[in-house]
């Protein structure tokens, strides 16, 4: 008898779950594709999942507040304002005019491929990222000739993290990536060849050579992106499978199976996702740690939460995959976290990574002295592309550089200028540490009154540090490599 009523209370249960999910996620629009569908729905920023209190369910999305905006910025002030167009800083419209290059060079997965290495004095301590932006104005005859020659075949050559060795040497990373040239300039009257190259696929040395000519070739084997998929895939009950589909009368078989942020927004994929756990020996808190749409959405929680990063005016990835690039690009990583997570084949292991690293990070310092120089909490974007962008100043010289809407022990050297601004409208100045006085950045001033925001910091990754605080350390700050 009780068996019997247990059952009865499960199918009860059942029926007000599909009763709901018809109810909340019903389309008048007809049948339309799913996949269709999923496309079109924009980008949700949802607050952090919250666990129940037996911690056997997850709670439901919420949204949240907006952060606030960096000074200056306020939508709110005078109905005359000018924003900023942040598309101009990712087209470095300041290397004039360019010809575009069309087409897409893809290599193979697993393959061994020959690919010249561009080592640049500017470039050491650079590590590229897939789907990264690398603006570059070259002047030396052998670098010319190899990007000529690049641009004549595939248009792709290999980009290492290198430093300097204690001896004097120079030492090379064992990971790197390939960066593909999309528009380039040349200018026969200096012999200098600007280009614009984005990073595409991430390769493992296997070995190098130097030619007669001095260029130096590795054999590289092309690293692979694999994707674990649903930790729940293989036991899941598929009855419910349309209760975990935004539009329940369009579950289709093709569509259960689709990994999209649409599917884990529904009112009853967390209840679901306990009930397939049920058929496990594991709770459900261990195969969330391993989703990969759950991690991208806790990657984008935290960056809101702990940011001023204004997520609706970025071009922000909505693949796990394309996320855990965008991530290393755009958060203060330090050199050694960006080249472990290029040594990950999964995006969830590097989105794992980022969270770990992510939530600890507080401040930035100064490299040399330490001293603090803002807070990450001030990071905001002056570009569609992230707060972190890359740039090439006229001698050559790479920067990565992260904006931020205040800083302090700074001090400036210099009269504004505009010449060369990677942002178009506003002035520079020399910024440096007060303390150490070495070179942190440049000061950022609109040229026009009514210019938003009216100033902001650039600083460059070479000159700070994102130092880490660990719980139980009572404010101590100290570094993970």
């Amino acid at each position: 008898m009780a068996d019997r009523e247990e059952r009865q209370a499960e199918e009860g249960e059942e029926e007000e779950m599909e009763a709901e999910g018809e109810g909340v996620m019903g389309d008048e629009n007809g049948d339309e594709g799913m996949a269709a569908a999923l496309d079109e729905e924009p980008f949700v920023v949802m607050d952090e999942l919250l666990l129940d209190e037996d911690g056997e369910s997850w709670g439901e999305y919420e949204s949240g507040d907006e952060p606030d905006e960096p000074e200056g910025s306020e939508s709110g002030g005078e109905a005359a304002s000018e924003q900023f167009d942040t598309t101009l800083p990712s087209r470095h419209v300041y290397l004039g005019e360019t010809e575009e290059l069309r087409g897409r060079t893809v290599q193979e997965e697993n393959d061994y491929v020959t690919l010249p290495l561009l080592m640049h004095s500017s470039l050491m301590n650079l590590v590229l990222v897939p789907s990264q932006t690398l603006p570059l104005s070259i002047f030396h005859p052998l670098n010319v000739s190899m990007l000529r020659s690049v641009i004549s075949r595939d248009r792709t050559f290999g980009i290492v993290h290198s430093k300097v060795a204690q001896d004097g040497s120079s030492e090379m990373a064992m990971y790197g990536t390939t960066a593909e040239i999309y528009e380039y300039q040349e200018d026969d009257s200096t012999g200098t060849l600007s280009i614009k190259a984005k990073g595409r696929q991430r390769f493992k040395i296997m070995s190098t050579r130097r030619e007669t000519s001095g260029l130096l070739v590795a054999e590289v084997k092309i690293l692979p992106e694999i994707r674990m998929g649903d930790p729940l895939e293989m036991m899941r009950l598929r009855s419910l499978d349309k209760l975990t589909l935004p539009h329940p009368q369009e579950a289709g078989a093709q569509v259960a199976h689709a990994r999209h942020l649409a599917c884990v927004r529904t009112s009853n994929s967390w209840r679901v996702r306990s009930r397939n756990a049920w058929l496990t020996p594991w709770p459900p808190w261990i195969y969330n740690q391993y989703d990969d749409l759950l991690l991208a959405q806790r990657v984008v929680n935290e960056v809101k939460r702990s940011t001023m990063i204004k997520l609706d005016n970025l071009k922000l990835p909505r693949d796990p995959q394309d996320l855990s690039h965008w991530a290393a690009i755009n958060l203060p990583l330090d050199d050694s976290h960006r080249l472990a997570l290029l040594g990950l084949n999964t995006p969830t292991q590097r989105l794992r990574y980022t969270l770990s690293v992510l939530s600890k990070c507080k401040m930035l310092t100064c490299v040399q002295c330490s001293e603090v120089i803002g807070d990450t909490a001030d990071i905001f974007s002056m570009s569609v592309e992230g707060p972190q962008g890359t740039f090439v100043n006229p001698g050559g010289y790479v920067h990565e550089m992260m904006t931020l809407s205040k800083a302090t022990s700074l001090s400036y050297y210099g009269r504004p200028s505009t010449e060369h601004s990677w942002f178009p409208g506003y002035a520079w100045t020399i910024a440096t540490c007060s303390d150490c006085h070495s070179h942190i950045g440049w000061k950022f001033t609109a040229t026009k009154r009514k210019l938003k925001p009216q100033k902001f910091y650039g600083v460059t990754r070479k000159a700070v540090r994102a130092k880490l605080v660990w719980d139980g350390d009572e404010g101590e700050l100290r570094h993970v490599i």
